[in-house]
């Protein structure tokens, strides 16, 4: 599927953005720890990290791994309808990964985190406004505050 022939001992980062199908209040964080459960498990047995932020009926995920686990991860989530308006933001060869600690980890977006949006060039998470650079440095900056 992605072109990650240049990266060192095939490890890979995809960023994407999509949307809720199911839009409109408290559901939502029901529905990310359901996702969470399941990508925690599936995710370890393919050696695969990330991170996903969520808010305001959006989602921004983040995973690294092996490029073979990464495609099959992501043809997953492509086909998955609990999302819809998918865009990729970055895929690329990495030499390390930005999550290498969590198989993954989870944030919902909120007031508390404008400054965070503000860095990556956001009035308010909207995922798909954001390139790769902004991307990262957002998912960074959340991710950050749970770093050991």
């Amino acid at each position: 599927m992605f072109e990650f022939d240049d990266a060192p001992k095939g490890l890979a980062r995809l960023i994407y953005a999509s949307r809720s199908t199911q839009p409109g209040g408290p559901g939502l964080s029901e529905q990310v720890r359901i996702i969470t459960a399941k990508s925690i498990h599936n995710n370890r047995l393919a050696n695969i990290t990330g991170f996903l932020a969520f808010g305001a009926d959006r989602f921004l995920q983040l995973l690294e791994g092996p490029v073979g686990e990464i495609d099959a991860t992501f043809e997953r989530i492509r086909h998955d309808d609990r999302h819809t308006d998918l865009v990729v933001i970055g895929r690329a060869p990495v030499e390390r990964r930005m999550f290498r600690d969590w198989n993954m980890a989870q944030h919902q977006v909120s007031a508390v985190d404008q400054g965070l949006l503000a860095d990556a060039g956001l009035t308010a998470f909207a995922p798909d406004q954001l390139d790769e650079d902004g991307a990262l440095k957002l998912l960074g900056g959340l991710g950050g505050r749970y770093r050991r």
